[in-house]
């Protein structure tokens, strides 16, 4: 009989590679990115003027910013939770 069969019956598991901790880090680093991100685009809102157009697109980039930010403490929580 071929080996395939037994194979079948039994489910594999896979297991991950990738540790928790590197996607805690990872996430964490994304956010460092918005920060700097953020501060350099509250300094441009600031510096820009009276240039509408450039007020509304360092406000877009500021709001993206602070989604990511936030939005970045969700996962970091969760995945500290389960790592315990």
């Amino acid at each position: 009989m071929s080996s395939c069969r037994e194979n079948r019956t039994r489910k594999i598991k896979k297991q991950s590679n990738i540790e928790l901790k590197s996607i805690i880090t990872f996430v964490k680093f994304i956010q460092s990115i918005s920060f700097g991100m953020l501060g350099i685009s509250i300094l441009g809102l600031i510096l820009v003027g009276k240039d509408p157009a450039a007020q509304v697109l360092y406000v877009m980039v500021i709001i993206v910013n602070l989604v990511l930010i936030f939005g970045g403490m969700v996962p970091i929580r969760y995945l500290n939770n389960k790592s315990k």
